[in-house]
């Protein structure tokens, strides 16, 4: 018995929600959702629906970077510790990218996510962090948090 009753409650709710959006229409205050929808369809031009499609399956995939070299490296990071105590997170970062740009030879260094919160996990730094840099063509350093197998 106690389904029926529920079910007659979602009922009498629906019921309700319907007399409501028939009294805003005659009001004026609201479109139906069918006018609504036909007005967006006439407004686009069928040609204009396949252009949209066409431009959309032309555009490139973003293409996977080629890494000219690739090394495993564990970065000491325990000059940091010198530091006071608020600026040693900024100095293991400063460290670490001094160190990839020193024996991976880059212009730049871009740190994974996971290894910036992994160095800023807590109020002092890791004092060392196994490290996975990749170079690619343009000389640009990339540096992630090596897995540990």
């Amino acid at each position: 018995m106690a389904e029926e009753r529920f079910e007659d409650k979602t009922q009498t709710k629906k019921d309700d929600a319907k007399m409501k959006g028939e009294e805003d229409l005659e009001k004026g205050k609201r479109q139906a959702p069918q006018a609504a929808k036909e007005e967006a369809t006439a407004e686009k031009a069928p040609d204009e629906k396949k252009t949209e499609k066409a431009s959309k399956a032309e555009e490139p995939k973003k293409a996977e970077k080629k890494f000219v070299l690739e090394r495993k490296y564990t970065v000491n990071l325990s000059k940091a510790h010198s530091k006071p105590r608020f600026k040693q997170q900024n100095k293991a970062l400063s460290l670490l990218q001094e160190f990839c740009k020193r024996h991976m030879k880059g212009a730049a260094v871009h740190v994974d996510v996971r290894l910036n919160n992994a160095i800023r996990k807590s109020a002092k730094p890791l004092k060392y962090v196994d490290v996975l840099l990749q170079k690619d063509e343009a000389g640009t350093v990339y540096a992630q948090l090596a897995e540990n197998k």
